[in-house]
């Protein structure tokens, strides 16, 4: 059985020999960076670039851009509803997408709530 010193001694002479062997890959993929720059005719200063027009692209780290919309659209009030599906009691405000129950409705008029029917008619 190998004593803790022996042990310790193949630790380091490996530990030598992986460090080598980094050493040659990483001389090996610096040659081939370098052989592509060259290719392509880069410099490090293209490195540098951000991405199109040099602007890093995304919403800047720390940026609280997505918390201001959540909450904006928290406080609108909700829209009165504008039309009802008879059959189902299922109502629409007449904003956004409209529901498959009215989506193909040659004349929606015939799904007006009253409240609102009497609203248009004022109007006109």
């Amino acid at each position: 059985m190998a004593t803790l010193a022996q042990l310790e001694g193949q630790i380091q002479k490996l530990q030598r020999r992986a460090d080598a062997l980094r050493e040659r890959k990483s001389a090996e993929v610096i040659a081939n960076i370098r052989t592509l720059m060259q290719e392509y005719g880069l410099t490090t200063a293209d490195l540098d670039k951000r991405g199109v027009n040099g602007k890093k692209r995304g919403r800047p780290s720390g940026s609280k851009n997505g918390v201001k919309l959540a909450s904006k659209s928290a406080n609108q009030p909700k829209l009165p509803p504008k039309y009802r599906d008879p059959a189902s009691g299922l109502t629409w405000s007449g904003h956004a997408r409209p529901p498959a129950w009215i989506k193909d409705a040659p004349d929606r008029s015939v799904f007006l709530i009253e409240a609102a029917r009497r609203g248009r008619s004022a109007a006109k």
